[in-house]
């Protein structure tokens, strides 16, 4: 009697271990997720940083959250904490042409992996990513209808908004080295990192704020990342894309249409290259279908209505989702402008050109070498503003146009045209009309 009781007891216990461990991991697994390899986390250098030297601490905050389907797995502003792991030169086209402004400094570029991510409670998760270079310049290009478009006031003030920017001082100050005919090279506040996991991490859940959800549901655009790089150069018509949802989608009825993670095909239907005489280059693309986690396919309605331009490229989207590189019409204005300085002095030889006029033209020829060499006399100045006239007006008007050039990762914003219905048994793209069959 004694050894059943004995056995029954020891039977209960076991029994509530095994209770007690299995309700511990299922807490363990409502309470965390796991971010898989593979995944971006896009994220912006908040102050300028010397490159001087390998292993230089570089610190960034994510711009974009991390969604595990429905679930925000790492918020927007959590810390990335990394290092400058290799640098390099660039190609030497680029070394020309700052020779050219009076700048001998040989330029460096800088590789960069994060180790760590700092969440805003102080919880610290270490991370294993690829080397990437950052993207400075990145600006948020969007198509808007004519009644929609900022007024001339509205532009001049996003345009002293990068000097309001944080760091005033820091910025002024870098500024003022870099002008230098020698000086040390800089990442620039506001530049761009993508990096991908290499390693899969365990990240515990945020509260999901429902300001997020909410956000989500009453914007009519899907957030996607670019799988595909895509230059206007190289890339022709029919070529297949690939992209991913980055955040998840809820139509205007807050139902769950797409969640993060979720692929999209499509291929590119028109694409021009850049040609001489500031001919500049275009994209046409667009996504058919879908591929649902349950494995089925649906069909796609939907134009490209912005995308993030990459490192200075200045882009303009057009009403059908079509993408294509601009030129400046001021630099276009400013170019024959230029002239006018050194032509007044050629024209009219008593024009008395003081040392302040002299370092102006100098400047704008050779940079600070320039302004000093330009006191020697009115005709090395004259010289120079020629010389600086001839390189605007040849970059402004002559030279090769700009190509579109979309690396992966490029965060792309995609405008519904109907929402999601039918599924369709194989994917492929839809029918395209002739006239956009080719460039």
């Amino acid at each position: 009697m004694r050894s059943y009781i004995r056995s029954m007891l020891v039977s209960c216990s076991t029994l509530a271990a095994a209770v007690s461990l299995f309700a511990a991991q299922t807490t363990l697994s409502q309470d965390t997720i796991v971010v898989e390899s593979g995944s971006d986390l896009r994220c912006r250098l908040e102050r300028g940083l010397r490159i001087t030297k390998v292993g230089e601490p570089v610190t960034a905050k994510l711009v974009e959250p991390i969604y595990i389907g429905t679930t925000l797995a790492i918020p927007e502003g959590s810390k990335v904490v990394g290092h400058v792991s290799f640098i390099s030169a660039p190609r030497s086209g680029k070394r020309v042409s700052r020779i050219l402004s009076g700048d001998f400094t040989p330029p460096k570029t800088a590789s960069v992996s994060f180790e760590q991510i700092v969440l805003s409670d102080g919880t610290v998760l270490p991370i294993h990513t690829n080397m990437t270079m950052g993207i400075s310049d990145v600006q948020m290009v969007r198509y808007l209808p004519k009644n929609e478009r900022p007024g001339l006031g509205k532009k001049v003030k996003e345009g002293f908004q990068p000097i309001v920017a944080p760091n005033k001082l820091q910025r002024l100050r870098e500024a003022a080295i870099k002008s230098l005919p020698y000086h040390p090279e800089y990442l620039d506040q506001g530049t761009i990192f993508d990096a991908t996991l290499l390693d899969p991490i365990t990240t515990p859940i945020p509260a999901q704020p429902v300001a997020e959800v909410d956000r989500a549901s009453t914007v009519n655009y899907v957030h996607l990342r670019l799988l595909t790089p895509l230059t206007s150069e190289t890339v022709t018509y029919g070529t297949p894309i690939h992209a991913v949802i980055s955040r998840p989608y809820y139509g205007p009825d807050h139902v769950l249409h797409y969640p993060a993670g979720t692929t999209l095909e499509g291929t590119v239907r028109k694409a021009v290259a850049a040609k001489k005489m500031k001919k500049n280059g275009a994209l046409l693309f667009s996504f058919n279908s879908v591929a649902m986690p349950d494995g089925t396919t649906v069909r796609l309605n939907a134009t490209v209505e912005g995308v993030q331009a990459p490192g200075g490229h200045s882009l303009a989207v057009g009403q059908e989702g079509d993408i294509a590189a601009t030129t400046s019409r001021f630099a276009q204005l400013r170019a024959p402008l230029s002239l006018i300085g050194p032509s007044r002095a050629v024209a009219d030889s008593t024009v008395n050109k003081t040392g302040w006029s002299r370092a102006t033209e100098g400047n704008r020829g050779f940079g600070l070498l320039g302004a000093g060499a330009a006191q020697a006399s009115a005709a090395t100045a004259t010289g120079f503003g020629y010389f600086g006239a001839a390189v605007r007006i040849y970059a402004a008007f002559l030279a090769k146009g700009s190509d579109v050039e979309l690396p992966a990762g490029t965060p792309i914003f995609l405008r519904l045209n109907e929402e999601p219905s039918s599924s369709i048994s194989q994917s492929g793209p839809s029918p395209v009309s002739d006239s956009l069959n080719h460039p």
